[in-house]
């Protein structure tokens, strides 16, 4: 039967495909609510914004990070339908599930689209879009939260901009294409800077080898195509209140560079396929420079071996084609990183990051990662291999569009590519252990809502990078300085009052319990909590083991014989405040 039948038993046939397609999509991307969540940690700190947003009808969060309203610094675009849907009564750990199920969903819509747009008939449009949707380098930044959205959005993206510059000039094209570059300035920054640089490419080869439409080409669609992307970073830049972060130093673009071989054989333990055939490599990171993302994520050959097949096999659309091609290799160039390497190994004793010393050859990118702004922020260097990746299933997508019968061939490299890219079971069981683990964490900090008052001021101290503070203060209601994530902890601190910032980062410091003190009689905090576990690590690993409780439990006891406080003791915290009628004797040295 031919899908222009347009017969109801089509339509109930292919929508029941749809839906399979796209359940087994959400699937391996851990996206099912009431049965996975992507990830723990991540998880934990975006919900303690949306839980914030909820409490407070804001898209700033005014539960952490004291004094000033927090910003989350990307995934706004996800943290506001988690706030929705915890508004609205749905459990955190199912809240953070459906928010990243429909992006997932307009992801895979997204994708099909693309497909369709440039020729491609339902089905093997369908067929590719699970292909892409299924891509280890977008599960495997699930653990960078809204990081693997943006990766996962690239073809919706791709899709507003061929729409917009190479197809349909309306209104409608006008406002999705506009759409597309908010949702990426407020979804994740990498990909964001993947969609400008792609779009940049298709411009200049539409300007280039379509002279006929130059000056409409100039007048109409690159104006609109300039103003979307300025306007909404300048939305983005008036929301988190800076222009640009602090660029990284080379050593670190170089350590997060891939190396050849990552993209071309898997790690394992990652894929389920390629494992059981023995076509993994095993990796450890200490032998490697960066970390474990670095070449658990970039596999791509199957893609590659797509489009290579996809190139000397002939299609209809030699200026797309050639344009793809671009930006296929210029993501894989970049993911490089500064330096090319080829079964590099991290030397004994040398850090995690890669001096200049032991780079075998240049790429010379280092002038975009050192002095052209957003490209210096790409410190992972090795996630451009998302934009090469896309390149690569987009020539695939103009393959499959210029044929109405698909050959044997293109469908088999299509359908091993989709069972290259199932995890192995460890993958999905740990999903499932995620939201065992958000649920119980919800379920321990409602255990503690008695011990509070609602807008009560909390200091967890020492402070950390405090994930698990985030989710707490929000959850309770109360009021807290500290906040999770490196840059957002660096913001709060320059208006911390000055008996916060006498505090050590990470450790008590001298007069520690002093300082607690002095805090608490100032009327900084009408709580001190001092945690027995690691706020980050918590996080992202429970239940948890109190690591802290014997470093800590002698300052409890200090505090506790200075009469000056009442204190409850729990299994992962000293809860502690001024007494009413608080005695004016000092705490002994």
């Amino acid at each position: 039967m031919n899908e222009a039948d347009g017969t109801t038993f089509y339509r109930v046939s292919f929508g029941l495909l749809t839906v399979i397609a796209l359940f087994f999509a959400l699937f391996v991307n851990g996206a099912l609510p009431g049965l996975m969540v992507p990830t723990t940690g991540q998880a934990i700190w975006t919900l303690g914004f949306a839980q914030s947003f909820a409490n407070g009808f804001s898209i700033y969060a005014t539960n952490f990070g004291l004094p000033d309203p927090a910003p989350i610094s990307f995934g706004l675009a996800a943290a506001l339908p988690t706030a929705l849907f915890l508004k609205i009564g749905i459990p955190s750990a199912d809240a953070y599930s459906f928010a990243f199920a429909i992006w997932f969903s307009i992801a895979f819509y997204g994708a099909y689209g693309f497909v369709r747009l440039i020729g491609g008939r339902r089905g093997i449009s369908l067929l590719c879009a699970l292909l892409w949707l299924t891509e280890p380098v977008i599960w495997q930044h699930s653990d960078y939260s809204m990081t693997s959205l943006g990766i996962a959005l690239l073809p919706a993206y791709f899709y507003a901009e061929l729409r917009l510059v190479f197809y349909r000039w309306n209104l409608l094209s006008i406002i999705l294409f506009f759409a597309a570059a908010l949702s990426a300035a407020f979804m994740d920054g990498y990909s964001f800077m993947m969609f400008a640089t792609g779009t940049a490419v298709l411009l200049l080869f539409s300007f280039a080898l379509r002279p006929a439409e130059r000056r409409d080409f100039s007048l109409r669609r690159l104006p609109i195509v300039i103003g979307s992307f300025a306007i909404s970073y300048f939305l983005y830049v008036l929301y988190i209140g800076k222009a640009a972060f602090d660029a990284e130093e080379l050593d670190f673009f170089r350590a997060f560079g891939s190396n050849i071989e990552f993209f071309l054989i898997p790690t394992h333990g990652i894929l389920w396929v390629p494992d059981l055939f023995g076509l993994s490599a095993d990796r450890q990171e200490l032998n490697y420079f960066g970390d474990g993302s670095v070449f658990n994520s970039s596999f791509a050959a199957v893609l590659v071996i797509a489009a290579i097949y996809s190139l000397v096999t002939k299609s209809s659309n030699f200026r797309l084609k050639a344009a793809f091609l671009v930006v296929a290799l210029c993501g894989f160039y970049m993911a490089l990183g500064p330096s090319f390497k080829l079964n590099v190994l991290r030397p004994d004793g040398v850090g995690a990051l890669m001096p200049l010393q032991y780079a075998p050859w240049r790429t010379g990118t280092e002038f975009l990662s050192s002095y052209l702004p957003g490209f210096n922020n790409m410190r992972a260097s090795y996630r451009w291999v998302a934009l090469g990746m896309f390149g690569a299933w987009a020539l695939l997508a103009l393959h499959v569009a210029s044929r109405n019968v698909q050959s044997g061939t293109t469908i088999l490299i299509i359908l091993i590519g989709i069972a290259f890219n199932i995890p192995t079971p460890a993958s999905i069981t740990a999903n499932i252990a995620s939201r065992r683990a958000i649920s119980g964490i919800n379920d321990y900090v409602e255990s503690l809502r008695p011990i509070f008052q609602p807008g009560e001021k909390v200091a967890f101290l020492p402070f950390r990078n405090d994930f698990f503070a985030n989710f707490m203060a929000s959850k309770l209601g109360v009021q807290t300085y500290n906040i999770g994530g490196d840059k957002n902890l660096a913001a709060a601190m320059l208006n911390w009052p000055d008996t916060m910032r006498a505090f050590d980062q990470g450790t008590e410091g001298p007069d520690f319990g002093k300082k607690i003190l002095q805090l608490l009689k100032n009327g900084d905090a009408d709580v001190a909590a001092i945690p027995y576990m690691d706020l980050l690590w918590a996080a992202h690993e429970w239940p948890h083991s109190p690591e802290y409780v014997d470093e800590m439990r002698p300052y409890v006891d200090q505090l506790q014989s200075s009469g000056m406080v009442d204190i409850l003791r729990t299994e992962n915290f000293a809860f502690v405040r001024l007494k009413s009628t608080a005695a004016v004797s000092q705490l002994a040295p």
